[in-house]
């Protein structure tokens, strides 16, 4: 069972918090085997964290894994949009065709085009979840664009059997300089242990439905544990 912190929040098990009995080198292993990257830190706890999780997980074989693409989420209806756009400027116009526009029409063609190109850069970068049966842990690994060097261990959390996760929101508002309200809405996963919120993560994420597979994923493998 995890120790609970002074205003009844169980310790982070990002982080891994050890027994009391337990002697102070394997608390020390133990917490740079798990944990998060997190923004916050200052860059040489940043690097730290950052070889420490890669030099524990990065090579190790998952025994289950789902893997999410980034992708740009509005672009589908950039594409809905320009191409509207171009069937009425052309099929309004005498002169020109579908297949022969003119060169003034031309340009919802190109920002499709542009668009189509960044959303493959975009694509090419990843997100695996990766479960560890053995040691009944969930790692997320970061694939960029640029090879070993933008690619690395994002976290590792272990998990106990009947820990609970589950996606919660907050709504942001504002008003933009021209007065209008605008509002956004953000998410993360929370994992609850004995009845209280141990750790958040995936507030970096920016798709609702690739936190809503993780939590599927991840919840099935915690129900797979045992004691």
């Amino acid at each position: 069972m995890a120790i609970m912190r002074e205003k009844g929040q169980a310790d982070s098990p990002f982080w891994n918090a050890a027994e009391e009995e337990k002697p102070d080198l394997q608390n020390k292993q133990e917490a740079e085997q798990y944990g998060s990257v997190s923004p916050g830190l200052c860059y040489e706890e940043y690097m730290e964290k950052q070889t420490a999780l890669n030099a524990a997980w990065n090579e190790k074989v998952p025994d289950d894994m789902i893997m999410m693409r980034y992708e740009i989420e509005s672009a589908k209806y950039v594409y809905i949009g320009c191409t509207a756009l171009y069937v009425l400027m052309t099929l309004s116009d005498g002169d020109a065709t579908l297949i022969s526009p003119l060169r003034d029409q031309i340009w919802p063609l190109v920002v499709i085009s542009l668009l189509a190109l960044l959303q493959y850069t975009v694509s090419r970068q990843y997100r695996e979840v990766r479960w560890h049966a053995e040691e009944k842990t969930a790692v997320i690994y970061h694939k960029g664009i640029l090879g070993k060097a933008s690619s690395f261990i994002v976290s590792a959390t272990k998990f106990e059997r009947g820990d609970e996760l589950s996606l919660n929101s907050e709504i942001h508002s504002w008003t933009n300089s021209d007065g209008e309200h605008k509002s956004s809405t953000s998410y993360w996963i929370e994992l609850h242990r004995d009845g209280q919120q141990c750790d958040t993560f995936g507030a970096d994420w920016n798709y609702q439905h690739q936190l809503l597979a993780t939590v599927d994923f991840l919840q099935e493998k915690i129900l797979s544990l045992r004691e």
